[in-house]
């Protein structure tokens, strides 16, 4: 009785059972080389490189490097959405919740949203700018929504609870300046200088 061949698709990258799948290589690896350096200054050569991998390798689960790239950024919003709805939730005060949020962020080397996906967007089809842009809109209404519960108990002035929220989200950035990070001890004073900063300007007086 002849054995029945089943043949390996073509080009699909081997990986073994104790391996973290390629795909999520290829992802992982991306995420963190646009969220350092941007969009225009990562290739895909260079992502293969970084995994290991061939090129066709990761055309064989990603269709193109804009692709790779709303994927990348798309995952990454989660994460932090999914983060910032924790801190939020579990923390006892705003304050806390908001430390926690900065010192999260100010860990990880991060690059301007705004200005990388200004970089990116000539590369972009509509369809994946808008899926980018809808991700990071759910991150600033999940601290909006935060911000009004915060104003409907005194918490905070009345006033824009998205304004705010976005207003935050720039602050952060802060934590991205060398300049800035060197004069701390560790990314979680730095985040409670940050939030102090901002709440010193919102809470009621």
């Amino acid at each position: 009785m002849s054995k029945i061949h089943n043949p390996r698709n073509p080009g699909r990258p081997k990986a073994a059972a104790d391996e973290t799948p390629v795909q999520e290589t290829i992802l992982r690896v991306a995420s963190t080389m646009f969220m350092e350096n941007g969009y225009e200054s990562v290739s895909l050569q260079q992502i293969a490189k970084t995994c290991q991998v061939t090129k066709a390798s990761i055309y064989y689960h990603y269709t193109s490097k804009p692709e790779l790239f709303k994927i990348a950024v798309t995952t990454m919003l989660q994460k932090a959405f999914e983060s910032t709805r924790r801190f939020l939730s579990e923390s006892d005060t705003l304050r806390a919740g908001l430390i926690g949020i900065a010192e999260t962020k100010i860990s990880r080397p991060h690059a301007e949203m705004e200005t990388m996906l200004r970089e990116a967007e000539p590369f972009l089809s509509e369809e994946q700018l808008t899926t980018i842009r809808r991700a990071e809109q759910r991150l600033h209404e999940i601290i909006a929504e935060r911000f009004s519960q915060a104003m409907a108990q005194g918490e905070l002035r009345q006033g824009n609870a998205m304004l705010m929220a976005q207003a935050f989200s720039v602050i952060l950035m802060l934590g991205n300046r060398e300049d800035t990070r060197s004069g701390y001890a560790s990314p979680h004073d730095m985040a409670v200088d940050i939030v102090d900063l901002f709440l010193d300007g919102a809470k009621k007086a």
